[in-house]
């Protein structure tokens, strides 16, 4: 028997950078059913759920309550706070490897990804997750990843985090199946059609009810920054396991670096000359210089006995962005704009680790702890445009003097998610990062206004600062709200049950009600 929920007064609620904050009415923490067993049963599953549904229940007996699930509070936007009770789940932990038995007949995936299906609890981090399939007993990784994995797996592809591994998709891209609790008495299995993965019966133990009649439920419930109920638990595809040997480099931002950064053409410049095109792909422009890091990722097979270690410790005699620090940082930075150049300079080698190393993606994107008072937010446009939004971005850089933040330039693949930040066939998000200052805020809002100004398609990261309003969002995905909505509405078919799972975040995007 599980430990109930306990809960937490206290009614102020900040995210683990330090800048976010929300008065809220008190948190509830869940507790998973059992630590001792070697292994997770549908048992501990019913049980988790059974927890989840008792806290919808208490909640919606008071007017006007609202709720929302939060793993690691690691989201530098306001997605998962709530003016009402916030409920930590990153003790849910249970995970299973799916047998052979338990798949549907009609899962259209190959023989090894049948053999790689995994299911994990919304308390899960990024880091559970590969630790759990990188080991030699299993043998499987993720085929992307984001940079910095203390987010839970299920708040991270929630917001639509994504990596840099050419030719795939964003981290939600793994997932195949879906199960939300989002009212007292009811909890959904949720897959899409053209994608069926569990049996009726393994469902049926679940007791949840099956939702695969399309293929839309599924790509909006994907991605629903936690609008649509509390996501318990997910079930990923994954990829043999393998190694990345990193090449880190500097170059100047010239015609033939253009012609990568901007058109993936590894052709073009030197510095690839050696290994060609790479796994993944990552470049960090300074825009107070022409000095640009570079970091290529090669793909290399992963010897079957090798054992990974993973670090969990960020070196204390680092320079720049971290901790404590930043928070002075910023009021220096805004005050004294001369030092804002040799910053972003030293800020782009501590946001982004440029050592050369060999390991697996789980060693290579590592955990690292959250860094204080750091601000990011990132924009997405198409490959084509790759090149005109940066130069946008650097001559804004430009005219509004030093800001403390550097662009990293990394690329994802589309996803069918409906409202996903990887939209375009071939994107280049360009991640803007530095300091939470005022001059760095302005220079988000500033960033979006030029572009749209320019006339050009863009996305921006639910997971970050973002300037996101109804008609940004009915701009950048069409059509795609209407069946987000109408997607929502069919899990939380009553006002009621929809206003418990709104918060400002989504009401000043348009998606709220």
């Amino acid at each position: 028997m599980a430990q109930q929920p306990t809960f937490d007064p206290g009614k102020t609620w900040k995210n683990f950078h330090q800048t976010v904050e929300q008065l809220n009415q008190g948190t509830w923490s869940l507790h998973f059913p059992n630590m001792s067993p070697p292994k997770t049963v549908i048992g501990d599953l019913k049980e988790s759920t059974a927890q989840i549904q008792a806290l919808i229940g208490q909640a919606r007996l008071k007017p006007g309550m609202k709720l929302r699930a939060q793993g690691s509070r690691w989201s530098l936007s306001k997605a998962p706070a709530t003016s009402g009770w916030a409920v930590g789940t990153n003790r849910l932990t249970g995970k299973m490897k799916i047998g052979a038995g338990d798949v549907h007949a009609g899962y259209p995936g190959t023989a090894d990804q049948k053999a790689g299906l995994y299911l994990f609890q919304c308390g899960n981090t990024v880091a559970d997750v590969n630790r759990t399939i990188e080991d030699k007993s299993q043998g499987r990784s993720l085929f992307t990843s984001g940079a910095a994995n203390g987010q839970t797996i299920v708040g991270a592809t929630a917001c639509g985090t994504h990596g840099s591994a050419l030719g795939h998709g964003a981290l939600h891209d793994h997932i195949v199946a879906i199960h939300v609790v989002p009212t007292a008495n009811s909890h959904f299995w949720i897959e899409r059609k053209s994608r069926p993965v569990m049996t009726k019966e393994w469902i049926d133990k679940l007791g949840a009810t099956p939702m695969r009649d399309d293929d839309e439920t599924f790509n909006a419930a994907v991605v629903s920054f936690g609008s649509f109920g509390i996501i318990e638990s997910i079930v990923i595809e994954t990829v043999p396991r393998y190694q990345l040997k990193t090449r880190p480099g500097t170059a100047k931002l010239d015609e033939a670096l253009w012609k990568v950064i901007g058109g993936l053409d590894f052709t073009a410049h030197d510095f690839f000359k050696a290994d060609g095109k790479p796994y993944f792909f990552q470049a960090v422009i300074n825009p107070s210089t022409d000095e640009v890091l570079l970091m290529a990722n090669y793909r290399q097979d992963c010897p079957a006995n090798f054992v990974p270690t993973y670090s969990l410790t960020q070196d204390p005699k680092a320079i720049g962005p971290g901790f404590d620090a930043l928070s002075t940082l910023g009021v220096i930075l805004d005050a004294f704009k001369g030092v804002i150049p040799p910053f972003s300079k030293l800020a782009a080698k501590q946001l982004f680790d440029t050592s050369s190393k060999t390991g697996t993606s789980g060693q290579i994107y590592g955990f690292k702890p959250p860094l204080l008072d750091v601000a990011s937010g990132s924009i997405a446009v198409a490959l084509t445009d790759a090149r005109k939004a940066l130069e946008e971005l650097i001559k804004l850089y430009k005219e509004t003097g030093p800001v403390p933040v550097v662009l990293g330039c990394r690329y994802v693949w589309a996803s069918k998610a409906l409202l996903a930040f990887n939209k375009f066939p071939i994107g280049l998000m360009i991640s803007i990062d530095g300091v939470d200052s005022k001059s760095t805020r302005a220079y988000y809002a500033a960033a979006a206004d030029r572009l749209e100004a320019r006339g050009m398609d863009y996305t921006q990261h639910w997971g970050k600062v973002n300037g996101y309003t109804p008609t940004r969002v009915k701009k950048a995905y069409g059509a795609n709200v209407d069946a987000w909505l109408k997607a929502r509405k069919r899990l939380l078919p009553a006002g009621a049950d929809r206003a418990l799972f709104d918060n400002a975040y989504i009401d000043e995007r348009g998606l709220a009600g």
